[in-house]
């Protein structure tokens, strides 16, 4: 098992070893997208009468929310631990450590509190309840500038094995990687789900109502864009 590896550019590297586990403390299943691959395999097999093989070269889609490694900065509170080069595995929710000179995929352990920024993104691991109302904790980003009130991204990843056709008019049907989007509001430290809808909006914040219906009306907002969604909440959080 391998621990978290951190870019030797802070001196605060010296108070990490208390905050990362192995991979095995961490609330992971797989070590890496391959053993993942190598599990769904096993679980389908499990099912089927005769082997069930899936070309893993052509699955479509991505479980990753950007498929190139970042470098991005770890804070736990307000306190910064250093760099580390990863990305988000939207499949697993969990944040994967780039491997040094061919060792296995580690992850990031999640810890309360816990936030990373690249670039001019920010991913927060907050306690949420999910669509079907069960509590789950998971990494978000955030898309507003506001830090009282905060829009946030979710994605939920599902993979869908390939299908042999049935018949010779139908084409065989490829595995691939489908991410969802869902939107929360992050009102009083809780996570609230939401549509990006005015009447969804208005109901998580009554006493704005006027002032909401009018700036999207002035401002020619459409909430199914991302930055008009985010545009709007930060207008919100401002009043």
């Amino acid at each position: 098992m391998k621990t978290l590896r951190l870019l030797p550019i802070a001196l605060s590297l010296l108070f990490c070893i208390p905050l990362f586990a192995q991979i095995d403390g961490s609330p992971r299943q797989y070590e890496n997208t391959s053993q993942l691959f190598q599990n769904l395999r096993k679980v389908i097999n499990s099912k089927e009468k005769t082997p069930y093989e899936i070309d893993w070269n052509n699955v479509k889609g991505s479980p990753y929310l950007e498929q190139n490694y970042k470098l991005g900065q770890f804070f736990v509170g307000d306190k910064s631990y250093g760099n580390v080069m990863m990305r988000l595995n939207t499949y697993t929710d969990e944040i994967e450590l780039m491997p040094i000179d061919g060792e296995e995929v580690g992850a990031l352990m999640k810890i309360d509190n816990s936030r990373l920024t690249y670039g001019n993104k920010t991913l927060e691991l907050l306690s949420y309840k999910d669509e079907d109302g069960k509590v789950q904790q998971g990494y978000f980003l955030v898309l507003n500038t506001s830090n009282n009130v905060k829009l946030l991204l979710r994605k939920k990843c599902v993979f869908s094995p390939n299908e042999k056709a049935l018949t010779a008019n139908q084409a065989d049907r490829a595995a691939k990687f489908t991410q969802y989007d869902y939107y929360y509001i992050l009102k009083e430290g809780t996570p609230v789900m939401v549509s990006p809808k005015k009447k969804a909006i208005v109901k998580l914040f009554p006493d704005k109502k006027n002032e909401i219906k009018g700036y999207i009306k002035s401002e020619k907002l459409k909430l199914k864009n991302q930055e008009d969604f985010a545009k709007l909440v930060d207008y919100i959080a401002s009043l």
